[in-house]
């Protein structure tokens, strides 16, 4: 049926237009509806959108840039790798570091900052942890170089430097296995090991954290060893175990990786299985990398181990380079280290210095490409420990990177350690292969420093470095371009000629007359609320000041001299000098450490050690050394 339309003038044959039947004024006030309806439609579009910013993730999945991102390291894609002057790097990718004092809000500020400057989607935040401060972010591949000084001077506000993400591999150098051997550990007794080993095979307090792929923490090396604060970059978590498609049948050289790296370090010795560890007594945190990462996951690696009390950290692994590279004349590849990789360098010297501010030692592997150890810009520098590798021979191992050059002035290799048929744990099992690389010098002088540190960790590592170098023995040939051979009985035995006999402590603190402070080989950490935070580190010393008085002074890693003060009073007989501390106070006068009590008797070396403790905040105690006055 048709449908016929009237008004008052009769039938019609369209629909009216919009403004009728009112005329003008109809026309108007539907006007005014309709730009009612869309401000409404546009306040409530504009409410859906705000709320949404609050969520993880838009509808691409992608983070959006008010909302903290979590989760773990980002992984390497292959299909993004680039080749970058020798060196492999991640093209559409650059890694941020913040300040040590950047909070939460100064974060979510620079990512808004971010998105506004680059609202693309090719420009995202993938990746940040509140504790390290690192940050991933994806950006256009033509523009990653610019952005490296670009951001900085668009977001000039907030503290952070940026860098590139390089592609860092574990330098393996496998050989077949070859087991049940007992003649492959010649490099004990060609670093002294037995002779240090009279004085400490370690110490619980101290812990050694290797950063490296995966871990067998069931092998019986590893039975007895004390396990703290295990994790894995790739995932977030504490599992770093073997992968599940590990067979140890045909082990797959970067899953053994780990385990063999960690027990040279710090593998059980006496037990009949395997070899032995340099440091068997000391604390294992296992850091897994996973078998494919970048810098950056190092980065969180390392930083990770720092803020969770890592005494040492080993890094066998490193910067991966083209096989060009290698043929560079040696002048080429120095003045590429004096002018390439800056913003990185700038990075690691940060981390470097929060490491040594927290009495952290850093070892590296120094590579395996037969080039100079600086192009890698984790590796420069004087405050971290670079290991070459020897030979049975100990001359230096073809393959081992390089780093000294006297004449000009350069030491780039700090020491050097065996790394040619070595013997390595094989994960699943109870045996070992023979293998080579400097990431296996590496652990060697990892659980030398460990056993070093056993005995003083106050010692700064670029007093370890000294002690290293000069009772190190000369590399076979006359070779100066790496390092001398660590020779630790040696090292162990000045060390210790660094602690005060027990009679002349006695005689110090029942006279009174010294003058001089004796220093305690002890670090004390303080009990903090916040458990996230890295808490202060103390050191003391002990001033004599009369006949039986005077004063323990504390010293903090965070700020400038005495951090507080106690006098004490002292029983002393041939046997035992017992310290009664009173309250200890800061400069301000307020009381910071309660009262305790110390009983220092004479060691088998004769020497004067702290035997015993009572006092509350005294927590994970275990005997140690004092040292000759200053």
């Amino acid at each position: 049926m048709k449908r016929i339309h009237f008004d008052s003038k009769g039938p019609v044959k369209w629909h009216y237009f919009f403004w009728q039947p009112w005329g003008c004024a109809g026309c108007l006030l539907r006007f005014l509806g309709f730009m009612l309806l869309l401000a409404l439609f546009l306040f409530l579009l504009s409410q859906f959108r705000s709320c949404s910013d609050g969520n993880a993730a838009d509808a691409s999945g992608q983070p959006v840039a008010s909302q903290p991102v979590g989760g773990v390291v980002p992984p390497i894609n292959e299909d993004d790798v680039v080749d970058d002057g020798g060196r492999r790097l991640v093209g559409n990718r650059l890694n941020v570091l913040f300040g040590a004092e950047t909070g939460q809000a100064e974060y979510e500020a620079w990512v808004e900052r971010f998105k506004e400057l680059y609202p693309s989607d090719e420009y995202q935040v993938l990746f940040y942890d509140s504790n390290t401060k690192l940050m991933s972010i994806q950006v256009e591949e033509s523009r990653r170089t610019e952005l490296i000084t670009l951001l900085p001077e668009q977001i000039p506000d907030i503290p952070f430097m940026v860098f590139e993400e390089e592609v860092m591999e574990m330098g393996i150098r496998p050989n077949d296995p070859v087991f049940s051997h007992s003649d492959h550990a010649y490099y004990f007794d060609q670093i002294k090991a037995f002779d240090a080993w009279d004085y400490t095979t370690g110490k619980n307090q101290i812990t050694i954290a290797v950063v490296d792929s995966y871990f067998d923490l069931d092998n019986v090396e590893f039975q007895n060893t004390a396990i703290v604060h295990p994790y894995s970059v790739v995932t977030g978590d504490t599992i770093v175990g073997l992968p599940g498609d590990y067979d140890p049948r045909r082990p797959n050289p970067v899953y053994m990786h780990g385990s063999m790296v960690a027990g040279m370090a710090l593998g059980a010795s006496g037990n009949g299985r395997a070899s032995a560890g340099m440091a068997p007594r000391c604390s294992f945190m296992p850091v897994s990398l996973g078998d494919r990462f970048g810098c950056l996951a190092m980065l969180q690696g390392i930083l990770y181990a720092i803020n969770h009390e890592a005494t040492v950290i080993n890094i066998s692994a490193g910067l991966s380079f083209t096989e060009e590279v290698s043929s560079w004349p040696v002048e080429a590849q120095i003045e590429t280290a004096r002018t390439e990789l800056l913003a990185q360098e700038a990075v690691w010297k940060y981390v470097f210095d929060m490491a040594n501010r927290n009495y952290v030692t850093i070892v590296w592997a120094a590579g395996n490409e037969n080039v100079f150890t600086a192009l890698d810009a984790s590796k420069r520098g004087d405050v971290t420990i670079k290991v070459s590798a020897v030979d049975a021979s100990m001359s230096k191992a073809m393959f081992s990177n390089f780093g000294n050059f006297p004449e000009e002035n350069i030491y780039e290799s700090t020491v050097s350690a065996p790394g040619v048929q070595v013997p390595g744990i094989v994960p699943g099992t109870t045996g070992y292969t023979l293998t080579d690389g400097t990431s296996f010098s590496a652990p060697i002088v990892s659980g030398c420093v460990g056993l070093i540190k056993s005995l003083d960790p106050t010692l700064s590592t670029v007093q370890i470095i000294e002690l290293l170098k000069s009772t190190g023995k000369p590399v076979a040939g006359g070779e100066t371009s790496i390092g001398p051979i660590v020779q630790i009985g040696p090292a162990i035995e000045r060390l210790y000629t660094e602690f005060v006999e027990y009679d002349a402590l006695l005689q110090a603190v029942s006279s009174g007359t010294s003058q001089r402070a004796f220093p305690w080989a002890d670090l004390r950490r303080l009990v903090v609320e916040d458990s996230t935070a890295l808490a202060p580190l103390l050191t003391i010393d002990m001033l004599p000041t009369g006949p039986n008085r005077g004063k323990l002074r504390f010293y903090s890693n965070r700020e400038e001299g005495i951090a507080a003060e106690a006098e004490y009073t002292a029983r002393c007989s041939a046997d035992s000098i017992v310290i009664t501390q009173q309250v200890a106070n800061s400069p301000a006068g307020e009381a910071v450490f309660g009262t305790a009590t110390y009983t220092v008797k004479s060691n088998s070396r004769a020497k004067a050690e702290v035997a015993g403790v009572l006092g509350q905040w005294w927590l994970n105690f275990e005997p140690f050394l004092i040292k000759n006055p200053v």
